[in-house]
């Protein structure tokens, strides 16, 4: 049995929902250990083998990934990755709202550089690059976002987190229709208490309803799947 908590009660449904046929290549984005948040452990449950994870540190020896699969792992900046590699599916969950930034102390662009630079369309080359992945028609890149206003922070004032607001949401369907995508299955969900969550309407977006947003952490995310037009 998997326990999901937060977010993930929303965020794995939404995309394992969508996995159809188990025969088929999965990338997982940003996960190195598994065991902790649902996303591996939920796709190696429904099946698949044919599945490869990135982050841009090595998955370690002794995690739950390396004592439950044989995934093969790749250590890259995504933006760097290799897109002659395709894929019928893609998974990021909760991942491209830190690229460009700090995460755990480690900055989330070209390796671990300390320096007081933010790669602030970081997010959007990495959408890109997962795009140029989908191998056909039928793939699906199955994304989920903090949805909001608001942009969180390390104790020492670097930022790890953007919130996704209507206008970023605006740049990101803007970029993907222009590259030949679509965005299908969007949707959004809100909680009061990260444990009751329930489907709310694309109007969350205005700001009239920004009192309904955690400052502290996401408490609205979005969710999209992009393919191919």
């Amino acid at each position: 049995m998997i326990e999901l908590k937060g977010t993930k009660l929303v965020e794995v449904p939404y995309f394992s929902s969508q996995l159809q046929d188990n025969t088929k290549s999965v990338l997982i984005i940003g996960e190195r250990t598994g065991g902790i948040e649902g996303v591996s452990e939920t796709v190696n449950e429904l099946g698949f083998t044919n599945v490869v994870t990135t982050d841009i540190n090595p998955s370690p020896q002794g995690c739950w990934l390396r004592q439950n699969t044989n995934w093969n792992h790749i250590v890259e900046d995504f933006i760097q990755f290799d897109s002659s590699l395709k894929f019928d599916y893609i998974i990021s969950i909760s991942v491209f709202e830190h690229f460009g930034f700090w995460f755990a102390g480690d900055r989330m662009a070209n390796g671990l550089a300390k320096d007081d630079t933010c790669k602030w369309n970081h997010d959007l080359l990495g959408i890109n690059k997962a795009c140029e992945l989908l191998k056909d028609s039928s793939s699906k890149l199955i994304i989920t976002l903090p949805a909001g206003p608001y942009m969180n922070y390390e104790t020492t004032g670097e930022p790890f987190l953007r919130g996704y607001d209507h206008l970023r949401q605006s740049i990101i369907k803007q970029e993907i229709d222009s590259l030949g995508y679509k965005v299908d299955n969007e949707r959004f969900f809100h909680s009061k208490d990260y444990t009751n969550w329930e489907e709310v309407d694309s109007s969350i977006n205005d700001p009239k309803y920004y009192s309904f947003y955690s400052t502290f952490t996401p408490n609205v995310i979005w969710g999209l799947t992009i393919m191919k037009k």
